[in-house]
């Protein structure tokens, strides 16, 4: 059986858990990446805060992995939203030294193994004011640098892609001397034959269209649900069976083949985060 991986996807300490990874492993799936989320059961006030949310992550994690046998990893950050809220609590310079200390933290983690990436981070999908958008910036740089240091994989979530965006990242990297397939690029849609990637690693939601579209332009990409695990919205963003169903549709209507099937869910993870997903 060919391995199959979900690039990207959540859960939470009161969502459906190892139920949903199971549904996952049920469709064929064979490996999972889970992204840190703010769960708010307190507020981030100090370093060791950072800690006690990433712990969330870290034990959801191996819980699924115990509970399933999908082989589940895990990447950690501050979320970059969670500026917003340290800001107007904190004021602006102690949110924006609370967020690089989480990035210190999910460093650490990523050293001790317990981690293969510093994610989701970068800067918020929506406009913010002027001085949010150039502290998330110097954020997004840090985040860069240490996973240069660590050459491990950076996760960002940021505003929709297109290709200012994905010119945005690859010239930070080239800045930062981050090699960019390190650099993933979550929550892709359909993407424009003109824009250029520029090595950087592009994780498409898993649709029909946007999956089609990116094997049409001949993109190199993994595959993503982004499922939140929220029983307020239930298959939100996409349910955990999603990538294995699209990835076996595709490959029976000659859509995908051996090898295209073995880029995206073997070669690329093992590019992307140093992960061996074909055992």
């Amino acid at each position: 059986m060919l391995p199959i991986l979900d690039d990207h996807a959540h859960l939470c300490p009161w969502g459906r858990r190892s139920e949903a990874v199971r549904q996952f492993k049920n469709a064929g799936g064979t490996h999972l990446i889970i992204s840190h989320m703010p769960y708010e059961f307190k507020p981030i006030l100090k370093k060791e805060d950072w800690k006690d949310e990433y712990r969330i992550t870290i034990e959801l994690t191996r819980e699924a992995e115990r509970d399933t046998g999908v082989r589940t990893f895990c990447v950690l950050g501050p979320y970059p939203v969670d500026l917003i809220g340290l800001s107007e609590r904190l004021g602006l310079e102690k949110g924006v030294q609370l967020m690089m200390e989480g990035v210190d933290v999910a460093a650490e983690l990523v050293m001790e193994q317990e981690a293969i990436g510093i994610g989701e981070v970068g800067r918020p999908h929506f406009l913010v004011a002027q001085d949010i958008l150039e502290k998330s910036n110097e954020i997004a740089r840090y985040c860069f640098e240490k996973a240069r240091d660590l050459d491990c994989a950076v996760v960002v979530h940021s505003e929709r892609v297109d290709e200012n965006n994905l010119r945005w990242l690859s010239q930070l990297a080239r800045e930062v001397g981050l090699k960019p397939e390190r650099v993933v690029k979550h929550f892709c849609g359909k993407l424009e034959r003109a824009w250029s990637a520029e090595g950087i690693t592009i994780s498409v939601l898993a649709s029909r269209e946007n999956v089609l579209s990116a094997i049409e332009q001949e993109r190199d990409f993994m595959m993503e649900t982004d499922y939140l695990d929220d029983p307020t919205r239930p298959g939100a963003v996409l349910s955990l069976s999603t990538v294995p169903k699209r990835t076996r549709q595709l490959f029976e209507e000659g859509k995908i083949d051996e090898k295209l099937w073995q880029k995206i869910h073997v070669d690329m993870p093992l590019r992307a985060y140093k992960i061996d997903t074909s055992v």
